[in-house]
């Protein structure tokens, strides 16, 4: 197994988007290894669903078959092929397929927020701006990497330990990054301007 797969082909980046497939990436890598079926009880999505996201993730060279510990020829058993799955920034169609579905969940997680019955103790919505030099920026991303990895790794211990607790997927969405950074292709934005000239 991969220690960490990069991210890179289209297909690979539209396969890792979907929320129900990195679902079954984490359940995965709680679980060492599964079939449909057992995915399908830890996610609580049909079992035919989840043959599908899984066939998806094989072609995108994600998961494969552990036939070591399948009960005959016919029981498909899967693992992961890498215990983490990055996305670098700059990979094409990154943007579109893992960027744009994230910020509409973000979006959605805030129009949420005030709605009577929503949990408000297991999340929060933050946006901060700091004065930082460039190395102070590096260090801060480095540290936020680093308690997204401590807490990664948290987790997979917990549900390993207690497989038949109850969970939900959690997502992070954190950005790190210059604030005044110019529109793509160079050209100025419109409201930016307006706003500084008074417009």
């Amino acid at each position: 197994m991969l220690d960490t797969l990069r991210v890179q082909d289209p297909a690979a980046l539209r396969a890792i988007a979907h929320p129900l497939r990195q679902r079954i990436l984490m359940e995965l890598a709680a679980l060492g290894h599964a079939r449909a079926a057992d995915l399908a009880r830890a996610t609580g999505e049909p079992a035919n669903a989840v043959s599908f996201h899984l066939r998806v993730l094989a072609k995108a060279g994600m998961v494969v078959e552990a036939p070591e510990h399948a009960r005959d020829r016919r029981d498909r058993v899967w693992t992961n092929v890498a215990a983490s799955y990055t996305v670098d920034p700059g990979t094409p169609t990154a943007v579109r397929d893992v960027v744009r579905p994230a910020l509409a969940w973000a979006e959605e997680s805030f129009r949420r927020a005030n709605q009577p019955g929503v949990e408000r103790e297991d999340r929060i919505l933050a946006l901060t701006a700091l004065a930082l030099t460039p190395e102070q920026a590096r260090e801060m991303a480095r540290e936020v990497e680093a308690l997204l990895d401590r807490w990664g790794q948290a987790s997979l211990d917990a549900a390993r330990a207690t497989p038949d607790a109850q969970r939900a997927t959690y997502q992070v969405l954190a950005v790190v990054a210059p604030r005044d950074l110019p529109p793509a292709g160079g050209a100025p934005d419109a409201e930016a301007t307006a706003a500084s000239t008074g417009d």
